[in-house]
């Protein structure tokens, strides 16, 4: 079965400026090795959406949305709602952001 990954333009933002950082803190290898653990967390989560952890942001266009951690980079989290073959990615976020803040901000 064919599974997709969509990422909504505030996600792959996220994804730029999370690869910038480490670029500039650590190193281009590692900002390369997050990015690949993020595209192998989002094939796993693609095959099997609902092994996240449910997630209320309070926004009616974003029920259930789910949460789970990227491999081995379990500080940021994905947010993503489950689709009927994959997943849509809304957010990749470090977990000790005012996560909650910034889905009061969103628009859907």
């Amino acid at each position: 079965m064919i599974v997709f990954v969509t990422q909504r333009p505030r996600a792959r933002l996220d994804l730029l400026e999370q690869f910038i950082y480490f670029g500039q803190q650590e190193s281009g290898v590692l900002a390369q090795r997050y990015l690949d653990a993020v595209d192998a967390t989002f094939l796993q989560l693609a095959a099997h959406p609902r092994c996240g952890v449910a997630y209320d942001s309070g926004i009616a266009g974003l029920t259930g949305l789910r949460r789970f951690p990227v491999r081995d980079f379990e500080n940021y989290l994905v947010f993503y709602l489950p689709r009927k073959r994959g997943v849509d990615i809304i957010r990749v976020l470090h977990g000790a952001r005012d996560v909650d803040g910034l889905f009061s901000q969103e628009e859907t």
